[in-house]
């Protein structure tokens, strides 16, 4: 699932890298949503030709990173609005005044692109 092995596993939670609770249903060990994804990171940036430390440290910040996002996401409540045809995201209002939003899109090259757009409510 993870394509490292139970023994790579084993020495990166010796070394408090990553951690998993035993299964009392089976032998096998059980991880959360973030110490998975530090797995899947930590071989990322190893088959990248990082050093394992290189490798644990962008793997955190990395998750840091996607945690601060998520937090922004939460916090501003972002909607999806169609406008001349296209997907925007309304990343809400742009200035004090709340007269002009800011939306994302993200382009045909899968590039986001930026626009502020006077409010006409």
């Amino acid at each position: 699932m993870t394509g490292v092995s139970p023994r790579q596993l084993r020495y990166w939670e010796q070394k408090g890298y990553i951690h998993s609770e035993r299964s009392e249903k089976m032998a096998s060990r059980v991880f959360d949503h973030d110490n998975f994804m530090t797995v899947k990171l930590i071989k990322y940036y190893l088959d990248s030709d990082n050093t394992l430390g290189n490798a644990v440290q962008k793997a955190r910040e990395h998750l840091q990173t996607v945690k601060t996002v998520h937090q922004f996401l939460i916090k501003i409540s972002p909607s999806l609005v169609k406008a001349d045809g296209e997907t925007l995201i309304d990343l809400g209002y742009f200035n004090a005044e709340h007269t002009k939003k800011l939306y994302g899109r993200l382009d045909s090259d899968g590039n986001p692109q930026y626009e502020i757009k006077q409010v006409t409510e």
